[in-house]
């Protein structure tokens, strides 16, 4: 099985961040020009029932856009990961898929730990994503929490294409 190195998917994780990156300032955009439009802020006499200044409701603003964000990005990964194209757009656009232990799709569950454990990969300095590079089979950690594999398309379709020729020819 030939696994997909630590340099291919950086570059799959730029590419998704990009477009993700582009639709998020759409959103963005949008959301601007509706709040430019209709007065969706609290009056000045609401806001000083609230606290002292705006400052906490641009806040509280601020911390739902990075937790509606932060969800979008999981069902992104998620759902494209747990789909029939095994990857994400980045992924696919490289040609490298993840699949389980038997060279299967995930499922939603699994693509979902695999999301989230990203971010003890994240607190630990990185080091969970740098292990893809030391790995036999190039996993790293949330890889290996999420018992998933990254692996080239082209390769994994050829296994399965001799699987299923040797077990139609019996």
């Amino acid at each position: 099985m030939l696994y997909a190195g630590f340099w291919k998917r950086v570059l799959a994780h730029i590419i998704d961040s990009l477009i993700l990156w582009f639709v998020f300032m759409i959103i963005g955009l949008i959301m601007f020009v509706i709040q430019a439009v209709g007065d969706t802020g609290p009056s000045t006499a609401e806001a000083s029932l609230i606290t002292a200044g705006e400052a906490p409701i641009f806040t509280a603003r601020m911390i739902i856009q990075i937790l509606l964000n932060l969800g979008a990005v999981w069902l992104y990964s998620a759902i494209m990961e747990s789909s029939k194209c095994r990857a994400t757009v980045g992924k696919l656009a490289l040609g490298i898929v993840v699949v389980d232990e038997h060279n299967r799709k995930l499922s939603f569950g699994r693509a979902s730990a695999r999301y989230w454990s990203k971010l003890i990969s994240s607190i630990i300095l990185m080091i969970g994503f740098i292990m893809t590079a030391f790995t036999a089979k190039k996993q790293a950690l949330h890889d290996l929490i999420a018992r998933a594999y990254v692996v080239d398309k082209r390769e994994l379709n050829h296994i399965l294409r001799e699987q299923a020729e040797r077990g139609a020819g019996m």
